[in-house]
């Protein structure tokens, strides 16, 4: 950690205000984004893989014939590590705002020089480079990028919102039009496209590409504000109306769909309703210049500055993860947390690291973190009670998977790994029973008959034990742990 300087600044967020409807969709660091969903779905993924291990840790419990129900008293283990995190401090002058950058640099520095051939360490410059404003610089970055390996969505994204902002429109289609080559279902870019046809005076191929943005991301507020605009270019009125309304139905808030609504309104007749979206539109247009007005624009600038930063450590301290130098990853990792807390990118890349390194106590703190970030996520709470039940922290446990059946009632996870859990510790067996069908009615996956078939064996039901676990079987047939607990049904008759 010597070749770069180490933060002595611990900088605590704050959400920015204001709103930018109809901004374009992408960032000064376009990858971010992409980069987030990737880490959620890994979340989801690795949720799907901590829900196989403890399958596999109740079937050795199940089959031990003998074994006695495990108490659920928590665990008296002292020796937990615990996670410490640096405070965080805002930025305050420029001086450390320019320090930051330049920490930035030599930190991007050092990763393409211990790993020049990787194109992940070229990708990072890149970023770096644009969003410091040397759009060159980052231009040869990515091009060195995809020499190593064109399969690159996000750069071919990141290079069409560079030649859209300076104007290159037919670049930017070309280049959005690669990155979908590579992945057709990447969210945003049909927008982007949509967006650059309109300004080229092309709504007709606006539209085409808009319809396909929603097929991708029906909740997407701007692709349907984008339709609006387009149909009202095209002067088919009813359908921009459909599309505004269709805008402030995902974002009551969205100021310039009421703008269009009102317009399109008027254009049609209805002058009451075109009065109503007007008023709407200038009472939000009121509150944004409020917020506005007591804003200090810099500090916000200074913000966003820390924000980036924790993305870049972010970045750097995966790809010293993913080459084994756990140590490095886990110092920027937290140093990330320090610059931007709300991250919930840098805590599920520090309980990833955590896991690798076999450190469950550590992993479940980092969970937890994403918790208070996301307390409305249901699938934090199912991988908390997952890795709480691997700790015998079973009364937290408990209380995490009752939370994910709170806030995912029609979710079979919560459910099934509940009725588990009072399985592996003897506690609530006709409870359990009650819960396995529950998932089964939600979802009727192998996993879940499994469960119910354990719940009603466990509850001296072996009639309906068997057709559960032949119905497991049938559903996933090389599954060893199905068939050990299907032979041991058999010798119960």
């Amino acid at each position: 950690m010597n070749e770069h300087k180490k933060a002595g600044r611990r900088r605590k967020t704050y959400k920015k205000t204001g709103q930018l409807k109809t901004k374009i969709s992408g960032h000064s660091q376009p990858s971010f984004l992409s980069t987030r969903r990737k880490s959620v779905w890994a979340l989801v993924v690795l949720a799907i893989v901590c829900s196989a291990a403890a399958s596999v840790f109740s079937v050795k419990f199940l089959l031990r014939t003998n074994a006695k129900p495990q108490q659920t008293k928590q665990s008296s283990n002292h020796t937990e590590d615990i996670v410490l995190l640096p405070a965080s401090k805002p930025l305050r002058t420029e001086q450390e705002v320019v320090a930051l950058k330049k920490e930035e640099l030599e930190l991007a520095e050092k990763l393409t020089r211990d790993f020049p051939d990787r194109d992940e360490s070229l990708v990072i410059m890149g970023n770096l480079c644009y969003r410091h404003g040397n759009v060159i610089e980052a231009l040869e970055f990515w091009n060195k990028a995809l020499k190593i390996n064109p399969k690159q969505a996000d750069v071919y994204k990141s290079m069409a919102l560079s030649s859209m902002k300076k104007g290159n429109l037919d670049d930017a289609v070309a280049q959005f039009r690669k990155a979908l080559e590579i992945q057709p279902q990447l969210p945003d870019v049909y927008s982007n496209i949509g967006h650059a046809l309109m300004m080229s005076g092309r709504p007709k191929e606006a539209i085409e590409a808009l319809e396909k943005e929603i097929q991708i991301s029906p909740n997407s507020g701007f692709a349907y504000f984008l339709l609006g605009q387009a149909y009202l270019q095209q002067k088919e009125y009813e359908k921009a109306k459909e599309n505004y309304e269709a805008a402030i139905k995902i974002n009551p808030e969205y100021t310039n769909a009421y703008y269009g609504l009102a317009s399109v309104c008027a254009k049609l007749g209805n002058r009451d309703k075109a009065k109503e979206y007007s008023e709407n539109f200038k009472m939000l247009k009121a509150e944004e210049r409020k917020s506005l007005k007591g804003r200090k624009i810099q500090y916000d600038d200074f913000v966003e500055t820390q924000k980036s930063a924790a993305i870049t450590y972010i970045n750097v301290g995966r790809a010293y993860r993913e080459k084994g130098n756990l140590v490095e990853a886990e110092e920027l990792l937290k140093q990330a947390a320090g610059h931007d807390p709300k991250n919930i990118v840098c805590f599920l890349e520090l309980a990833t690291l955590y896991q690798t390194s076999k450190q469950p106590s550590k992993a479940l703190q980092m969970y937890k973190k994403i918790s208070e970030i996301q307390p409305e996520s249901p699938i934090s709470y199912l991988v908390i009670g997952i890795l709480s039940a691997h700790l015998k922290q079973f009364d937290d446990s408990e209380e995490a998977f009752r939370k994910m059946i709170t806030l995912a009632t029609q979710k079979s996870d919560g459910y099934r790994e509940l009725a588990r859990l009072y399985l592996k510790t003897g506690k609530n067996l006709p409870q359990a029973k009650q819960l396995a069908e529950k998932a089964v009615a939600l979802e009727a996956i192998a996993a879940n008959y499994f469960v119910l078939s354990w719940a009603c064996d466990t509850n001296g039901d072996t009639a309906n034990a068997l057709p559960a676990i032949k119905r497991a079987i049938e559903l996933d047939p090389g599954n060893q742990q199905y068939l050990r607990l299907y032979k041991k049904i058999l010798q119960g008759y």
